[in-house]
């Protein structure tokens, strides 16, 4: 299951299709809003991915302290924190830090792949990231 929400992370942050991480009919919560299908939850990430690399952004996830609980034989509880870094296209260097937490479950299903059944997004803080120099600069030490 670790290796499905790096392929995830992976994915995202080159452009690459999610569709098929996904169950058919998986639900994504996020503070936006939900978002039902395996199509639409796809076409949601490859639209986020479009406008970032239009703009000239960069981000990179990564899940940590994965925690899996088994729910029944075949369906699981994943647990994990989310770490986003965001960088600017301006060439400003800026850039933003999201931590929060991720909530998943994920099936094994019949063709022995695991698959996100829903996946819950609950961003905890969100940080501004400046260059050191430049908030030298800004501060005057």
């Amino acid at each position: 299951m670790s290796t499905l929400l790096v392929e995830f992370t992976f994915r995202i942050d080159c452009g690459e299709p999610i569709g098929d991480l996904f169950q058919e009919n998986a639900l994504l919560h996020t503070p936006r809003g939900e978002t039902r299908g395996r199509g639409a939850i796809a076409e949601l990430f490859a639209a986020v991915f479009e406008s970032r690399r239009r703009a000239g952004n960069v981000s990179r996830h990564s899940a940590l302290d994965v925690r899996v609980r088994a729910i029944n034989s075949n369906r699981f509880e994943v647990r994990s924190l989310l770490l986003a870094f965001a960088v600017n296209g301006t060439q400003d260097g800026t850039g933003s830090l999201l931590i929060g937490d991720q909530i998943d479950v994920v099936e094994l299903e019949t063709d022995g792949v695991y698959r996100f059944a829903e996946r819950k997004l609950s961003p905890a803080l969100e940080f501004s990231l400046t260059p050191k120099e430049r908030a030298t600069r800004a501060t005057g030490d």
